[in-house]
């Protein structure tokens, strides 16, 4: 289960050092200890409870053959097997400092969250098979959701899990409709090779394929309801940057404000993630433009 949150810093927010102590103070309520603390990544994990040694144990210790790190290993085991299995077991926060277009610094939080019954099938043998893994996902995705509230993050990337994020960016139906579009089959093409590269991590390819997706899908879009061919004006890559091509589908008024403004913020990162940047692209990159790319399609075309 991951997520990403953000902070803005400013004179009327607290500080970093602030908030980790205040997310401190709320996970410990909820029953938590911290596994780690750092700079930038915290960690927390459901607090352990103090079980008195077994019978076994007791005649081990007194035999004067028990083996103390195998004796707090078992008793860990032994508090995971009793944890409701839908509950969050270890959740993790990376703080990450940012600047965004608009001039505002801050931080991006990166969130990753264990099930305890992710943990459970990790470490325990034994039959899972009346398990619920959507209850897991359900019960910490609202976890997540209420630390956010009660900290003051703002939500960036909802909750969501690897295997969420595996899904095809088009739906059948779609996939379908755009097929009978003039463009349609460049939108369907960039959406899944954007899908295939992000399946085997491949991120900076996605990242492209899903930006050009987002292009053709605006070209799509006036060529079928206006009935205007911007190839045919300008010619793709020419005159329509990505930044006139925003500016297109804003004039049509098929499009929320929060779409409109999360595309123009993608014009800088379009450059800054896909094509010059140096170093390594984060996989929560490509997750926020394919899920910019489903938002898009579904205001535009259903």
């Amino acid at each position: 289960m991951e997520a990403e949150f953000y902070i803005i810093q400013d004179n009327g927010n607290p500080s970093l050092t602030t908030v980790q102590v205040q997310l401190t103070e709320l996970m410990t309520r909820r029953g938590y200890d911290v596994l780690h603390q750092g700079q930038r990544v915290w960690e927390y994990m459901l607090q352990q409870r103090h079980s008195s040694p077994g019978f076994w144990w007791r005649l081990k210790q007194k035999l004067g053959i028990v083996n103390e790190t195998d004796r707090k290993a078992e008793l860990s085991i032994e508090n995971l097997r009793e944890t409701r299995d839908d509950h969050p077991y270890r959740i993790k926060f990376r703080f990450i400092p940012t600047s965004w277009e608009n001039g505002d610094e801050g931080y991006v939080v990166e969130v990753e969250c264990i099930p305890a019954l992710r943990e459970k099938i990790d470490q325990l043998s034994g039959n899972f098979g009346n398990s619920d893994p959507k209850s897991a996902v359900r019960t910490s995705k609202s976890e997540l959701r209420d630390i956010a509230t009660e900290v003051g993050f703002n939500i960036l990337q909802e909750p969501f899990t690897r295997a969420e994020n595996h899904e095809p960016t088009l739906e059948p139906h779609l996939r379908k409709q755009l097929q009978e579009y003039e463009y349609g089959s460049y939108v369907t093409q960039f959406s899944d090779d954007a899908d295939e590269a992000l399946r085997y991590s491949l991120i900076r390819p996605a990242i492209c394929a899903y930006i050009h997706g987002i292009e053709w899908a605006i070209i799509c879009y006036i060529e079928q309801i206006e009935n205007r061919d911007l190839m045919d004006e300008e010619g793709y890559g020419r005159g329509y940057g990505f930044k006139g091509l925003i500016k297109e589908i804003e004039e049509t008024g098929e499009v929320t404000q929060t779409t409109s403004e999360a595309l123009r913020e993608m014009n800088t990162q379009r450059i800054w993630m896909a094509h010059h940047k140096e170093g390594k692209v984060s996989e929560i990159e490509a997750r926020r433009v394919k899920q910019r790319l489903s938002i898009l399609l579904e205001e535009l075309f259903l």
